[in-house]
């Protein structure tokens, strides 16, 4: 079965150990930030904050920090993730529309509003101000009705407002553009702590024109429910905790950032868009879902390396893939490892070319392809296929002038500023070259590897 709300999802990683209660009461400037970084470094436990500042409100950080909790979110094993993920997708479910739903218990309009009624930490040092880290913007385009789905950092600017940064290139910039044509509010849903699938589904860069919302349907097995919302035209998760009803008016920036991003340096303040929100639906005892962001390790990288491993192995059809990892230490947008069967020469740069063109992979800056022998997931055997195979001048080559990201720290300051965020991308070919000829890889007597493993209990050796 689904879990039908964040709440069975917290009661099941509580059951499971997973999940730690601080009934302390805890500053939302600095102390969250810092706790969460303590526990993230040591692959702790998700953290349930009891007393987060003042707030009546809890705050829940970092459900998903683990390969473990995120096959806990799907019902599934951790090997098996990647392959579950593929397979159920395949069989997007549309969303069902009800009347009501728990997110309605609570709703405030007008002076009510008030964003800091919640708890809202100053997560990193330097922040620009408190920050919302899980903040699913659900959106549709003016012109087609199209749904989307995704998150995008906000700065709680004042009860009312927040900041937002997002790509030229995401949807929720495109479809803001074609409201911006006609002189239009552009209204905006905004749905925090929701059942894991649907934050999966919303952080996983499916092809253009994939809905978000049936996706999270096909990864939880069943239709996700929506409600109308109460003072703009969309439609919002009915099990939600928390849904921030607003609008993007026309022409309005203020200064957002910095803020500490997942690449783990700061993203540099700018004027960006403001949400105004008009209205706040909640559940009683509503949980504000966050995550921490900054360097590795931290929650949404390991979601964002599980859903690009499948979506980038969807999208590239070229036979031969055995496996792409996408790197945890490459902040799950910059490095990926590609094993491959090679049957020829030059099929190495070929399956770079193909990773680098998908979609899901437009952030990806370096591919390492490596022949099959070689476990993409073991760096020390990727090393080694970088350090045995591979001639820099045969085996390299650089890709200049192509989408990257404004969040990208070695970018010029200037064009992330501009938003132009060009940058260059590598493939390394780190496959053996001309297969015949190359020298054999060494090991142990076959025979004797097979008595070993038969005899092993004998020899009185313990590995962990």
């Amino acid at each position: 079965m689904a879990y039908q709300n964040l709440r069975e999802f917290i009661s099941r990683l509580e059951a499971e150990g997973e999940l730690a209660r601080v009934k302390t009461q805890v500053d939302l400037k600095y102390e969250v930030g810092a706790i969460c970084r303590k526990v993230l470094d040591a692959r702790g436990p998700a953290l349930f904050f009891e007393r987060a500042g003042d707030s009546a409100f809890p705050l829940a950080t970092d459900l998903l920090g683990s390969r473990r909790r995120l096959a806990l979110a799907l019902e599934t094993e951790p090997s098996k993730v990647v392959a579950d993920i593929m397979e159920r997708t395949d069989h997007p479910k549309r969303p069902t529309v009800v009347s009501t739903g728990p997110c309605k218990e609570n709703v405030l309009k007008g002076d009510e509003v008030d964003l800091f009624g919640f708890p809202m930490p100053v997560w990193n040092a330097l922040d620009g101000g408190p920050y919302v880290t899980l903040p699913i913007h659900i959106t549709r385009d003016p012109e087609t009705g199209e749904y989307n789905a995704a998150v995008y950092r906000c700065q709680v600017h004042d009860r009312r407002t927040l900041g937002i940064l997002a790509g030229p290139y995401r949807h929720i910039s495109q479809h803001r553009a074609k409201a911006l044509a006609r002189g239009e509010p552009f209204p905006v849903a905004i749905a925090i702590g929701v059942d894991p699938s649907l934050l999966m589904a919303a952080t996983t860069p499916y092809n253009i024109g994939v809905d978000e919302l049936a996706m999270a349907g096909a990864l939880r097995g069943e239709p996700l429910e929506l409600v109308p919302c109460e003072t703009i035209p969309l439609l919002a998760p009915a099990q939600a905790e928390i849904v921030l009803e607003g609008e993007i008016p026309p022409d309005v920036l203020q200064e957002e950032g910095p803020f500490g991003e997942f690449t783990g340096y700061y993203g540099p303040a700018n004027q960006r868009p403001v949400i105004r929100i008009k209205a706040i639906t909640h559940r009683n005892g509503a949980i504000h879902q966050a995550s921490y962001e900054g360097r590795p390790p931290q929650e949404t990288n390991v979601m964002a390396v599980v859903s690009k491993e499948a979506e980038i192995t969807k999208q590239v059809s070229l036979p031969g893939i055995r496996a792409i990892h996408v790197t945890e230490g490459g902040c799950a947008a910059f490095t990926a490892v590609v094993s491959i069967r090679k049957n020829f020469e030059g099929y190495g740069k070929m399956a770079g070319h193909a990773v680098l063109g998908s979609w899901a992979a437009r952030l990806i800056k370096l591919v390492i392809v490596v022949d099959d022998d070689i476990d993409p997931y073991n760096w020390t055997e990727v090393e080694w296929a970088l350090a045995t195979r591979v001639q820099p001048h045969r085996d390299v080559e650089i890709v200049q002038e192509t989408l990257g990201t404004v969040l990208d720290p070695s970018v010029r300051l200037a064009d992330r500023l501009s938003g132009a965020a060009r940058t260059s991308k590598m493939i390394i070919d780190a496959t053996r070259y001309d297969a015949k000829e190359f020298e054999q890889v060494c090991s142990p007597q076959k025979e004797a590897v097979e008595k070993v493993k038969r005899d092993w209990s004998k020899y009185g050796i313990t590995l962990r």
